[in-house]
C-alpha cells in the first residue's frame, strides 16, 4: 500500500472514531420512511463485491497498523511515566543538594565573617605591637660597652680632670658594663668626688661597693675610704667602727697594714673635722 493511501486512510479511520464518539441518541419508536426506496433492494455485482472485499483488506491493514501504533503509543506513555518518576526523584534530590549546600554556604559565610573579623583585630593588635615595638628602639637604641670610654675615664682622673672623670664614668654606667669592671666605676666615681670633696656623693658609691659587689677587689680600699671620709668629716668614732669591722673580714696583709696604720693615724688626731 502505497504511503498517501495509508494517510488517506487513517484520516478515514480517525474521522469514523470522531464521528463515534459523544453521547448517543435516544431510541426512536417511530423511523421516516422513504417511499421510493420500500420494497425495492438490487444486489451489487460482482465487480461492486471485488471492490468491496479489496477495500475491505485495506480497511484489515490499517486497522492491523492502528492497533500496532496504539501498542507503541501505551510503550511510550509508559517510558514517559519512569521518565517522569525519574525527575521527580532527581527534582527532589536536586532540593536535598540545594538546602545541604545552602546550609553549607551559610556555616561558610558566617566563617568567613568570624574570619575577617579575627583578621582585622590580629592586624589591629600586630599594628599596635609594631608601633610599640618602633617606639621602644626609638627611645632605647642598642647600647654597647665603650673600652675607649672607660681607659678615656681613667686617663682623665689620672691627670687630675676629675668632672670629665666623672662624666666619662656616669656614661659608662648606662652602657651596662661587664661584671668585673661595675665596681672599678663606682670606685672610679667615689674617689672623683672625694677629690672634689663631695665627700656626701663619694660616701654613696663606697658604700655602694661595700653593699652590692662585696666579693670584688675593691671592697677593703672603700672600708678605708669610709673611713678616711668619717673622719675628715669629724665622725671619728664611725671611722674606727668601719676600720675595724674590715680587719674582721680578713682583708690581704697589705690592706691590714694601710687599716692598722689608719686607725693609729685616727686615734693620734684631736678630735675636731677639717673640710
Amino acid at each position: 500500500m502505497k504511503r498517501a493511501d495509508k494517510i488517506i486512510f487513517i484520516f478515514f479511520i480517525v474521522s469514523i472514531f470522531g464521528a463515534c464518539g459523544g453521547y448517543l441518541p435516544d431510541d426512536r419508536s417511530h423511523w421516516s420512511v422513504n417511499p421510493a426506496e420500500m420494497h425495492s433492494w438490487n444486489p451489487p455485482d460482482e465487480t461492486a463485491l471485488s471492490v468491496r472485499r479489496s477495500n475491505q483488506l485495506r480497511l484489515d491493514d490499517l486497522t492491523a497498523e492502528i492497533e500496532v501504533l496504539f501498542v507503541n503509543h501505551a510503550t511510550l506513555t509508559n517510558q514517559e511515566v519512569a521518565m517522569f518518576e525519574s525527575m521527580r526523584q532527581s527534582d527532589r534530590a536536586i532540593q536535598n543538594m540545594d538546602s545541604n549546600y545552602s546550609r553549607k554556604i551559610e556555616l561558610e559565610n558566617t566563617r568567613k565573617n568570624r574570619m575577617e573579623k579575627d583578621l582585622e583585630r590580629a592586624k589591629a593588635g600586630f599594628l599596635s605591637e609594631e608601633a610599640r615595638l618602633n617606639k621602644l628602639m626609638a627611645v632605647k637604641p642598642p647600647v654597647f660597652f665603650s673600652v675607649s670610654d672607660y681607659n678615656l675615664a681613667m686617663k682623665k682622673f689620672r691627670n687630675g680632670q676629675f668632672n670629665k672623670s666623672l662624666e666619662l664614668f656616669s656614661k659608662l654606667t648606662k652602657q651596662k658594663p661587664p661584671m668585673f669592671l661595675q665596681d672599678n666605676i663606682q670606685f672610679g666615681m667615689g674617689s672623683a668626688y672625694f677629690r672634689l670633696k663631695n665627700y656626701p656623693k663619694a660616701k654613696q658609691h663606697f658604700q655602694t661597693i661595700l653593699d652590692n659587689y662585696a666579693q670584688g677587689d675593691k671592697r677593703f680600699i672603700s672600708y678605708f675610704m669610709m673611713g678616711v671620709i668619717h673622719n675628715l668629716q669629724g665622725e671619728k668614732s664611725r671611722a674606727i667602727f668601719l676600720l675595724e669591722e674590715a680587719l674582721e673580714k680578713n682583708p690581704p696583709k697589705k690592706m691590714q697594714g694601710m687599716i692598722h696604720h689608719l686607725i693609729e693615724v685616727i686615734n693620734d688626731e684631736p678630735n675636731h673635722a677639717t673640710g
